[in-house]
């Protein structure tokens, strides 16, 4: 094999492995969100969950998606924007990611937050295909 057969078979090598690593990338939007009731509960509730198992409960919430846009990463890719505007309007459930303290609950139905939402295939560790995160 000469230098240049060389040269196609790593670039050929190189565009397919970085195909698949944005194929695999999560998707991030920031969303502004209304909370509602769950679709098991009528306020927010604390429930252990296995996608952690640091001691600590997740708070258990429904949302309805007000506004909805890329974050970091995904700004640049275009499915990306497309995937965060199909989420506005939608009421979901959602598992906020960190401690929450079942006997101090401070987040109320009708309460305005904004999350930040990494998506997810779920094909893979963690297995879960949405986190949500409360931003400041």
């Amino acid at each position: 094999m000469n230098s240049t057969d060389l040269k196609i078979v790593l670039t050929v090598f190189f565009i397919f492995n970085t195909s698949i690593t944005f194929a695999k990338q999560p998707i991030e939007c920031l969303l502004n969100v209304k909370v509602v009731a769950s679709q098991q509960y009528t306020s927010p509730q604390a429930q252990y969950t296995r996608i952690k198992n640091d001691g600590y409960p997740m708070l258990l919430i429904g949302i309805q998606v007000l506004e909805a846009q890329t974050m970091r990463n995904s700004q640049r890719i275009k499915a990306h924007h497309a995937y965060c505007k199909t989420l506005i309007g939608q009421q979901r459930d959602a598992y906020l990611s960190g401690p929450h303290d079942p006997n101090k609950i401070t987040i109320k139905i009708g309460d305005q937050l904004s999350l930040r939402n990494i998506h997810s295939s779920g094909q893979e560790y963690p297995f879960w295909p949405d986190f949500y995160y409360v931003e400041d």
